[in-house]
């Protein structure tokens, strides 16, 4: 059974800057009114400049989300413009594919790298809705219409 969602930023930081914070805040409560458990992986909340000048950490994020088995669900923040970045903290040593594992892999935009990467070590992935714009922001119509394909 699905129950935690481990919430990752691995393109943008913009979901730990304050002036999200209420869509952040809203999208969490919306997760739990579904049942579920979000938690943020250690550098999601950090903001755009931390994520943009640390693409070790957002890879170290990576390789958690994956080594932890309570993380059921792999939702990416938002899209951005540099995962690519990304790729040789995660490919170093093998380090992600010494812990990858089938998980659901969610995300849409940048992560479209994230997934090509994913696949090439045999994990299926989910090419779909982000954490921000489809749970935090959609107003209560469309949230209803996603819900049911969520």
């Amino acid at each position: 059974m699905v129950s935690t969602i481990g919430i990752i930023s691995l393109s943008s930081g913009i979901i730990g800057e304050d002036f999200v914070k209420h869509e952040v805040d809203l999208g969490v409560q919306r997760l739990k009114d579904l049942g579920l458990n979000p938690i943020f992986l250690s550098h999601s909340l950090k903001g755009l400049d931390f994520i943009k000048e640390h693409p070790e950490a957002r890879a170290e994020d990576l390789i958690q989300a994956f080594s932890d088995d309570s993380i059921d669900i792999i939702l990416c923040a938002i899209g951005g413009d540099d995962t690519y970045r990304l790729l040789p903290y995660l490919f170093e040593n093998d380090q992600l594919e010494n812990v990858i594992k089938q998980k659901i892999f969610l995300g849409f935009s940048d992560t479209t790298m994230n997934h090509l990467m994913l696949h090439k070590l045999g994990i299926k992935t989910f090419y779909g809705q982000s954490f921000l714009a489809d749970i935090c922001e959609l107003d209560k119509e469309m949230l209803l219409h996603f819900l049911k394909t969520f």
